[in-house]
């Protein structure tokens, strides 16, 4: 099962995310992937869901020599971190990726994981894309999604809506 967590920047999709997390984990499934955090200077910052440990992903000052984007400089060293937990993940109960965006579109950071997800190499994950990209990103999945956009009315009881619906597909499985 393929889970899109969508909605307008800010609105609160990484918080639904990690709140159903938690509540798998609860139930007993096995989590992995990543979830990224903006700090006060609105750089980004990627956690493994896993393990916990954290990298800087992007920096809105241009340090890193690596891929670019208007606003972000991305890390070589924080893709590379992420594309390892992405990689962990995939074999376990639920893989969450937060986010794809701009750079998966061409190809980078961690288009991989839409390759493998369209292969059906990933059991069930949960994909956080911003909602301007989904009609260039969901063809690529090329697999039946569920997608749930984040509003302000909705952000608090949807983590409990996702959570079972990822728990009768684990059940599935």
């Amino acid at each position: 099962m393929v889970i899109v967590i969508t909605g307008a920047i800010g609105i609160g999709k990484t918080t639904v995310c990690e709140k159903v997390i938690e509540i798998a984990r609860s139930q007993g499934y096995s989590c992995g992937g990543v979830i990224a955090h903006k700090i006060q200077n609105e750089d980004i910052i990627i956690e493994d869901v896993q393990t916990g440990e954290t990298k800087v992903l992007a920096s809105t000052s241009n340090i890193y020599q690596g891929t670019q984007t208007p606003k972000y400089s991305f890390n070589p060293e924080g893709i590379d971190f992420g594309i390892q937990a992405i990689d962990r993940g995939t074999d376990l109960d639920i893989l969450l990726v937060d986010e794809l965006g701009h750079l998966e579109l061409r190809g980078e950071g961690f288009a991989d994981v839409v390759e493998k997800i369209a292969a059906g190499k990933v059991k069930n994950c949960i994909l956080v894309i911003r909602k301007e990209l989904l009609p260039a990103l969901l063809p690529q999945l090329g697999v039946a999604t569920s997608v749930f956009e984040t509003t302000i009315g909705n952000r608090n009881q949807l983590p409990r809506e996702i959570g079972m619906v990822l728990s009768q597909a684990a059940t599935a499985d």
